[in-house]
């Protein structure tokens, strides 16, 4: 049985398999600072030759370089269908370095796990597919779909370059089915799998007043720009999160008859969030699945900065002149970046506290696929098989990114399957980033029977 003859391959290349995923995870590939990006990309591309990949490293003005390969399947001209996985290989800065237990590039294996920057985000998750080709192509002798790759090297500083990326690489990458290989399994240990993401506008907000700072004497005469900044956001929502910009909200629903299925099956736990976060109450609904349904099928209106006035240890009696705010807004279900930029710039255009400036940006829109969808039943069967246990199946993600980009540049539906640690336990963008042996082997074992299975699809 393939299946078995998967798992056996696994089992007697894992020595060098972990080794390997070592050698990746030393490499550096900050973008954030430019440091080892060409080194990292041209690993890659090795990578695939030795495969067998036609492969090439892409490169655009500006850009990071992006690393493809594509396998032409049993015949290139009979292979059923082309399934393509996307994967970044930049990480985060490691800083603060005197955190980590180890050295950050040295992905030292301790306690049944390597620890090392992007170990789940996201390089564990690229090497795990990289090695799941390898293993399918041993064990049949092809792989049986025609299968695409592309590394993109700007994941983590907003991926700015991607849609032009894509459409470069349109002509090579066009799939019947993407497959987006980020974050980690459930916290239960349960596979977990993403059906979408929401998108994401992102705002500065300034208010100028006096043309200096002004002795607070003048109160009661002078504007104060930090006091109509405030009075704009919080006229944005009321105090329980709910959301008051004018017709805001029109397209906002909640989730069809087999989203609401799904999120009965995800396990949640108030007491356990709460404590998580140190809080003492949420926001909107108290019971776990109503927090769920908002979580994930409400939109947002979040400041993520404020700056205003004198911030030194001692006090200084001012009037601030000039006040700035940063905000996000996520969006959900059929809300278009376009008709929610007109909104929320009219609302602050109209406030009674304004005059203020405004700058919106953002391009990245929400995007779901069915969870009917042929494929997504197919990752979920074998998952469920690979993993012993039943897979955790989110019909959005609370966050944004851009899925949209692949029906959009490369024809093909796409949805997120998690192969590295849990999220509670992974510590991503944060010290100690690691990733179990047995999640790294799992990863393999799941991607490579996918591989095979698509091929009926």
């Amino acid at each position: 049985m393939v299946r078995d003859k998967i798992a056996a391959y696994i089992a007697e290349n894992r020595e060098r398999f972990i080794e390997e995923l070592r050698r990746f995870l030393m490499q550096k590939s900050i973008s954030t600072e430019n440091i080892g990006m060409e080194e990292c990309a041209a690993l890659l591309r090795d990578e695939l030759e030795k495969q067998g990949f036609e492969t090439g490293i892409q490169e655009l003005d500006g850009a990071m370089p992006s690393v493809w390969g594509i396998s032409d399947g049993k015949e290139a001209s009979t292979a059923k269908k082309a399934v393509l996985v996307y994967g970044h290989y930049d990480v985060q800065s490691p800083h603060p370095l005197e955190l980590w237990e180890s050295d950050p590039f040295g992905a030292e294996t301790r306690d049944g796990h390597i620890f090392a920057r992007g170990a789940t985000d996201d390089k564990g998750n690229i090497w795990a597919n990289l090695k799941a080709a390898e293993t399918v192509k041993a064990v049949l002798g092809h792989i049986p779909v025609s299968l695409r790759f592309l590394f993109e090297g700007e994941e983590e500083i907003g991926s700015p370059n991607l849609d032009r990326m894509m459409q470069e690489l349109s002509g090579r990458l066009s799939s019947d089915l993407a497959l987006v290989c980020d974050r980690g399994v459930h916290e239960t240990g349960r596979p977990q799998i993403y059906l979408g993401n929401k998108g994401i506008i992102s705002a500065e907000l300034i208010a100028k007043r006096a043309w200096r700072d002004v002795h607070s004497g003048h109160a009661p005469l002078i504007p104060n720009a930090a006091y109509d900044l405030m009075r704009l956001i919080t006229s944005m929502r009321d105090q329980d999160g709910t959301i008051l910009i004018d017709d805001y909200l029109a397209n906002v629903k909640g989730p069809s008859p087999e989203e609401a299925e799904l999120l009965d099956t995800i396990p949640y736990d108030r007491e356990e969030f709460l404590k998580s976060y140190g809080l003492r109450d949420t926001l909107g609904p108290k019971d776990p699945r109503g927090m769920l349904e908002r979580l994930l099928y409400y939109p947002t209106a979040n400041v993520s900065g404020f700056r205003s006035g004198w911030l030194g240890e001692r006090g200084r009696t001012i009037i601030p002149h000039e006040a700035w705010a940063r905000m996000d807004f996520r969006l959900v279900h059929a809300m278009r970046i376009k008709e929610a930029k007109e909104k929320i710039v009219s609302f602050v255009e109209r406030s009674p506290y304004g005059p203020f400036e405004i700058k919106v940006s953002g391009d990245n829109e929400e995007y779901k696929i069915p969870p009917s969808h042929p494929g997504v039943a197919i990752a979920r069967r074998e998952a469920e098989t690979v993993y012993g246990s039943e897979p955790v199946v989110w019909p959005l993600l609370d966050g944004s990114g851009p899925l949209y980009l692949f029906p959009k540049n490369l024809g093909c539906p796409v949805f997120m399957i998690g192969l590295g640690a849990p999220f509670s336990t992974a510590n991503t963008h944060a010290p100690n980033e690691n990733i179990s042996i047995d999640q790294y082997l799992k990863g393999i074992e799941l991607m490579a029977n996918l591989f095979v299975r698509y091929a009926d699809l």
